[in-house]
């Protein structure tokens, strides 16, 4: 009895053994390059593009979604020049981990503030996700004037931190007050502004590589919007552009798959 008993027991074990040697392959290790993911108007970053920002963490992408200063908390509590040092100190953090390639995602407004991004300093590459809050469309200009006007009556007077209340517009004809400081206002709302996303386009610097991904479901407005940035950049920058079967706010979770193929083809 007692050597069929091992000897059954060793079968068991080799058994065992060459189960857990088949079993799922761990995830390729691309730490090498690190992904900045922006969440859009009035999100957070465990919002909208969570899901996207978990499955490139998962995928082996160092990874980091900051809250900007648009998120439903924070109310455009800071502008442009603060979104850019949170950005950068995100990005700064990730070289300390390990990262030698930056890439910058958003998602609609986060999308907007990408192209900025990359306006004012040099990344690897930007993708934008259903990009919105296109500040010099008509819609955006006329929701917005008499704020717009407010604020720079404001900053004229040296007033820039005073806070003002206007309604925000977000897709879906949503809107939601908000009490910010006037200098923000003029940053993200002033067509002539810091997010003016066809200036911004024209201005990307040379050598950053663009995939724009729009959905399928979205408004003919923002498609267009979306198709003029990719017009707008520079000409030696030529965007990748696919579309992905979704609506606005679940455009992140359908784009998993082509923005991971799209950082690894880089």
């Amino acid at each position: 009895m007692t050597g069929r008993f091992l000897r059954d027991l060793c079968l068991a074990a080799t058994c065992v053994f060459s189960f857990l040697s088949i079993g799922p392959a761990v995830a390729a290790d691309h730490g090498d390059l690190g992904v900045v993911v922006l969440h859009g108007k009035w999100d957070s970053p465990n919002g909208n593009a969570s899901g996207l920002a978990n499955y490139l963490t998962r995928e082996g992408f160092r990874v980091s979604k900051p809250e900007m200063p648009w998120s439903g908390s924070r109310a455009y509590d800071q502008g442009t020049d603060a979104m850019v040092a949170e950005i950068s100190k995100a990005a700064s953090e990730l070289r300390t981990a390990g990262a030698k390639k930056i890439f910058v995602v958003g998602h609609s407004q986060g999308a907007i503030g990408s192209v900025y991004y990359a306006s004012q300093q040099q990344v690897d590459g930007i993708a934008l996700i259903a990009v919105g809050g296109h500040t010099q469309g008509k819609a955006y200009v006329a929701h917005y004037a008499s704020a717009v006007a407010e604020a720079k009556g404001l900053v004229a007077q040296g007033k820039g931190g005073e806070k003002l209340r206007f309604e925000d517009l977000n897709t879906g004809g949503r809107t939601r007050a908000f009490k910010s400081p006037a200098q923000s206002v003029l940053d993200y709302f002033d067509p002539q502004g810091p997010f003016n996303s066809e200036l911004n386009a024209a201005r990307v610097k040379p050598g950053t590589r663009v995939l724009i991904v729009i959905p399928q479901n979205e408004i003919q407005a923002l498609k267009g919007a979306a198709k003029k940035i990719a017009k707008s950049l520079p000409a030696e920058i030529r965007a990748h552009m696919v579309e992905v079967d979704a609506d606005h706010l679940h455009a992140p979770d359908a784009a998993k798959a082509a923005v991971r193929d799209w950082l690894l083809a880089l």
